[in-house]
Formats: structure tokens, sequence, C-alpha cells
């Protein structure tokens, strides 16, 4: 019997590198890895599997259709993860063009080639910021309102909207899932965690990004958290909710829905305190104004994941052992470099 087969998108980068990673380790599929290999992508990544005749690369920028010699390199495939996306909210700013063309065309591309391939099951992996600022004590729900803030937030939910359309349209088997921010080892440097453990392992200081208020106090910024092996997990929850084995998480699990994907909630100065105190270092920060430092950035964001809970997932590692553990791989000799970039 042959085995399932599944593409995933930015196989690279670091957050579809966790998830080839996980179902490398936790199935028994073929992996069919898509990636153009930007400067976020790197198949160090994936290096462990080097050879792995289950697990086959495939090189294009989804930025453009999919030829037919790649559509023919993705026969079988029965379900797809589109994780690759541009995600860098500063970034986005400075060339919102670029962010549009990848998360949004990309995104119609690659509906249209899972259209072609006739896939069982798409997941469309979205983004917290989808929602905009959350006020304090509030965590959106999947109903909640669409307000992006910047081009990055804006260009995913544009390609949420296109997911939708596609399963409504043309009845392509379609989930989004929105995540929190992710950690993780083999992050790009260019993130809060690898930059906050490279400052504080050189004992440089460390800009904390909140609001100043009017009695000159701080409002810090907030968001949850989770990490990337977390995530992976969650979406092969999804995956084989719908397998066709277990008919009862089948009828849950619809597909033209949305989940999310939380994570637990801190500040970014209690990352910060929590990784100086894994490192054994005294923490050297300033505060900085979001707004002013950072245009376009909301100071919290938060959302609920009762909906896939009640389903039956639950995060296989709880965050502060998952932080911890990626502390500690990250500042091991062999593997400083993924913190300098």
């Amino acid at each position: 019997m042959a085995r399932n087969k599944l593409l995933c998108t930015g196989a690279a980068g670091f957050a579809g590198a966790h998830v080839v990673r996980h179902l490398m380790t936790n199935t028994d599929w073929d992996i069919i890895g898509l990636d153009r290999l930007s400067y976020a992508g790197s198949l160090e990544r994936l290096a462990e599997w080097q050879g792995n005749p289950r697990l086959k690369m495939v090189f294009h920028d989804f930025r453009a259709a999919y030829p037919t010699s790649v559509l023919r390199a993705l026969e079988g495939v029965r379900y797809i993860i589109h994780n690759g996306a541009e995600t860098h909210v500063e970034r986005s700013i400075h060339d919102p063009e670029s962010f549009v063309m990848s998360n949004v065309v990309g995104t119609m591309n690659t509906l249209e080639a899972a259209r072609a391939l006739q896939v069982g099951h798409f997941i469309y992996v979205s983004t917290d910021e989808v929602h905009g600022p959350a006020p304090s004590g509030v965590d959106f729900t999947e109903d909640s309102p669409i307000r992006p803030s910047n081009p990055y937030s804006a260009s995913k939910a544009g390609g949420e909207a296109l997911a939708f359309a596609w399963s409504r349209c043309y009845r392509v088997p379609v989930t989004i899932t929105r995540t929190m921010n992710l950690i993780g080892e083999r992050q790009h440097p260019e993130k809060f965690v690898p930059m906050c453990i490279r400052q504080v392992l050189h004992e440089h200081k460390v800009a904390i990004h909140g609001r100043r208020e009017c009695n000159d106090k701080w409002t810090v910024g907030s968001r949850k958290w989770i990490h990337a092996r977390n995530q992976a997990d969650a979406l092969l929850f999804l995956l084989r909710s719908q397998d066709g084995k277990d008919k009862a998480a089948a009828a849950r699990v619809a597909h033209g829905e949305t989940y999310h994907v939380a994570g637990e909630e801190r500040s970014n100065l209690e990352i910060a305190h929590f990784i100086a105190k894994t490192l054994e270092k005294k923490l050297d920060y300033e505060m900085v104004d979001i707004h002013a430092d950072r245009p376009g950035h909301d100071l919290r964001y938060s959302l609920s994941d009762e909906s896939i809970k009640s389903l039956g997932w639950n995060p296989p590692v709880a965050f502060e052992e998952s932080l911890r553990r990626c502390i500690e791989w990250s500042v091991r000799p062999e593997n400083l470099r993924w913190l300098e970039g």
C-alpha cells in the first residue's frame, strides 16, 4: 500500500523545516519540500535527512505559477501544508510588494497547484497578526474581525481570503490555522528570541519594545509564544483527523474552517529575563517606544485556542521547557552560527 505523500512549502525555512522534521519523525509519509532558498531558507536545517528516500526537495519560486515539470514532480501528493511566506514585519514595511507577491500571489499559485493535483487536504498557515492589536484581557477567536496593521499581516489576510474562496468556489479542501509567535532551534537571527540570546550571551543591551504612558511608566509588549515543533504537531493532528481512520474527529474538523494554535502569553521583558536567567547572565535592557521605533507593529497579540483544544489537541511540550531547550541548544559551540546569520 502506497504511503501518504505531503508537500510542505517553505521547507528550508525555520517553521517549514520543523514541520518536515516532525513529520519525518512521527509518520511514515513521503515528504516533498518546496523552497526557493531565499535569505531565510537553508538546507542545513534538513541536513540530517539528506539521502533519506522519504524526503525529496523541489526548488521553485511559488510567486510564479507551478510549471508542468514541478506539477509532475508533485504527482501523488495527498496533503499540502502551505507554510512558505515572507514573515518579517519591518521588511514588509520597506518592501510591501515582495510580501504581496509571496503571500497573496504565491498562495493563489499554490492553491491552483492543489486544484490541479486534486489534493485531499490543504492547510494554509496564517498568523495571529491578521487580527491586529488585542486589547488587554482579550483573546481573539477564529470569528474575530480581521484588521491587519502592516503589509505583512495584510498579505497573510489576503492569502486567507483566497484560501476561503478556493474552498467555496473550487471545492479545494482547505483548513486555515493562525499561529502566534514561534520559537525554536535554527530560527533566523532577525527574530526576537535568537536576537535576545545573542545579545545576552555577549552581554550587550537588549531593546524591549513598549509604550510610554502619560505617567512616564511603560506598558511592555506582550505575545503568546509557541515552539515550532508544537505548531507542527497541531498541523499533523488536523491532517490525521481527516485521514478517514477517525470518523468522529473528521466530523469535528471541518474543511473551510479556521483553527488557532496559540501557546502561552509572556511579555518581551519576561522572555528576556528567562533567557538571561537560563544563561546565568545579567540582563541589560532599555525600553524603546514601539510606535516610534517600529511603526506598523502592535503592542499585544493574543489568540484563543479553545477550538482546537476542544478537539483533543494540546501542545506536547510546555512553553518554558521548550524555550529552555531552545536556549541551551543555541549556545552549544556547534550551533552558535545560527545566532549570527
